[in-house]
């Protein structure tokens, strides 16, 4: 598996390597370590006023970069099968997805910032560009004010649908779920879209309603037998009714969990448009951290 890690040089590593550590067990993983010095056309032509300066504030930028990806590796050596590192210049949320392509990785791993409002900005200027059009598994985690130990917690997104399953599987895959002391708990959620409820009869709406919910019902048991020929031992299943990121959300709270696992397309091309905007509110809102996971990537 490899990882593509994204470092930012004005927050500390330590806490986020530490998190990262206990979703995922990375002793077999490979970890690229990137920086992007982000491009801002107006700011660079003022800085190219102003003579040395600007020459120097590059400078500074690409000394500063290098000594926190090299603190990083550093921290790495020992934990991860490798550690490579790189610096390059652009857009952020375009470099990220770029080098995940190129580079070949299975997960990038992003981390919004600390402050909800500043959070939520991020998420929408970087990390949601991420989430949209980045390849592989986008792993959004969250600054915690006290780290977890262990990974106890995971509630898995369950529709029936192919990428709903491969995502699943994946999950297995990259957090070591069948090895793990976890707790798994696959959640569908029913809800009868709104202007089916406007314009139908009840007993339409009833039936309908009904449906859903057997169809629910397979989906998790199919999800369930899944997870236990993969050896995945304590799971629970839970069939609701409503919005699903709002679903999702509420029970990831009430769980608690320590990370929620979706698929980023639906049964349908009408569900996929949807269900990207459920995958963006989880990843924005999400009081946990949130694997996101796409099918068209395919690593070598």
């Amino acid at each position: 598996m490899k990882i593509l890690l994204p470092l930012d040089i004005t927050n500390p590593i330590e806490p986020l390597i530490e998190q990262m550590q206990t979703l995922m067990p990375i002793n077999t993983a490979e970890v690229h370590l990137l920086y992007v010095n982000e491009a801002w056309p107006a700011y660079e032509n003022v800085l190219g006023s102003s003579g040395q300066f600007s020459d120097d504030w590059r400078n500074q930028v690409e000394v500063k970069a290098q000594e926190r990806l090299a603190q990083a590796a550093s921290t790495f050596e020992g934990k991860c099968q490798k550690v490579t590192k790189e610096i390059v210049s652009g857009p952020t949320a375009m470099m990220i997805e770029t080098v995940a392509r190129d580079e070949n990785c299975d997960v990038t791993v992003m981390m919004p910032g600390r402050h909800p409002a500043v959070e939520q900005f991020l998420l929408g200027s970087v990390s949601g560009k991420v989430v949209k059009h980045g390849p592989g598994t986008i792993l959004i985690m969250r600054p915690l004010e006290k780290n977890i130990d262990n990974l106890k917690n995971v509630l898995i997104g369950v529709d029936g649908s192919p990428n709903s399953k491969e995502a699943m599987m994946k999950a297995v895959k990259y957090f070591s779920l069948a090895t793990r002391d976890v707790n798994v708990l696959l959640l569908h959620s029913v809800d009868v879209a709104d202007p089916v409820k406007y314009f139908s009869p009840v007993e339409f709406i009833s039936r309908i309603e009904q449906n859903l919910l057997m169809e629910g019902e397979t989906y998790l048991a199919d999800a369930k037998r899944m997870l236990a020929d993969a050896g995945v031992k304590k799971v629970d299943i839970a069939l609701k009714e409503g919005k699903a990121a709002y679903e999702i959300l509420s029970v990831a709270k009430a769980m608690p969990a320590d990370l929620i696992v979706i698929g980023a397309e639906g049964r349908t091309a009408v569900q996929h448009f949807l269900l990207g905007s459920v995958s963006h509110r989880i990843a924005m809102h999400a009081p946990c951290a949130v694997a996101i996971v796409k099918r068209e990537h395919r690593p070598s």
